[in-house]
């Protein structure tokens, strides 16, 4: 599992962190799987709201964009997630903690579980008895194809340079962390707005920049 840190988004993982000068990134690999589907998900804590403890049937990968969250791993140290922050929920051990951290601030982050048929989103020993606030994301279908692999990078962006995503077998998914993008895709050109998230369809390539100012972007790459 590495991890790397830039000016503009410190990327955790269920462990550590280490800043370094490099591009950011999030490369994580975990047990082979036939990914089916990629359902997302975009959870708004109240202050102070904690999550059930849970476990994940499809390794989940995410990114913070507002206020902070304390995640405990279980058989791992606790640690706190801030806005601009990536990370990874590995199959397996209990999800002991994924609770707002601020008593008086609201937190909010998006997830990735790329799923094979049958696969739940999440699960619960028992069921939760508060609302959790969900806000489901387009799901976005897979391929069939073979993954092993995570791979986040985040993406400065200008009007005037685009940047080019490119999609293996699998689609690249992605969110928009601040301003506003135009994404070019074999399915045309669409406009996203920050909080959304977008995807790059399998074996193509997508162009993306800003639209009008500077914008921020992070994507997650999926390969075997």
């Amino acid at each position: 599992m590495r991890m790397f840190l830039a000016s503009f988004a410190a990327l955790a993982t269920a462990g550590a962190t280490a800043p370094t000068s490099a591009a950011p990134a999030l490369d994580v690999r975990f047990a082979p799987r036939v990914v089916t589907r990629i359902e997302v998900g975009d959870f708004h804590f109240l202050p102070g709201q904690k999550a059930p403890i849970h476990t994940h049937a499809a390794p989940a990968y995410g990114y913070v964009s507002k206020g902070a969250i304390l995640y405990h791993v279980e058989g791992r140290k606790p640690v706190i997630l801030k806005a601009g922050d990536a990370f990874f929920e590995p199959v397996g051990p209990r999800i002991l903690k994924f609770d707002n951290a601020s008593p008086t601030e609201e937190a909010v982050f998006t997830d990735w579980n790329p799923e094979r048929d049958g696969d739940p989103f999440i699960v619960f020993p028992k069921p939760p008895t508060e609302k959790i606030d969900r806000r489901s994301f387009p799901t976005v279908a897979g391929t069939g194809a073979g993954a092993s692999r995570v791979t986040l990078q985040a993406l400065a962006l200008t009007a005037d340079k685009p940047r080019t995503i490119i999609a293996g077998d699998l689609p690249v998914t992605g969110y928009v962390a601040l301003g506003r993008v135009i994404l070019t895709t074999t399915a045309g050109r669409e406009s996203f707005a920050a909080g959304t998230s977008f995807a790059v369809p399998a074996n193509s390539r997508g162009e993306i920049a800003a639209e009008g100012g500077a914008a921020r972007a992070v994507t997650f790459t999926l390969s075997r």
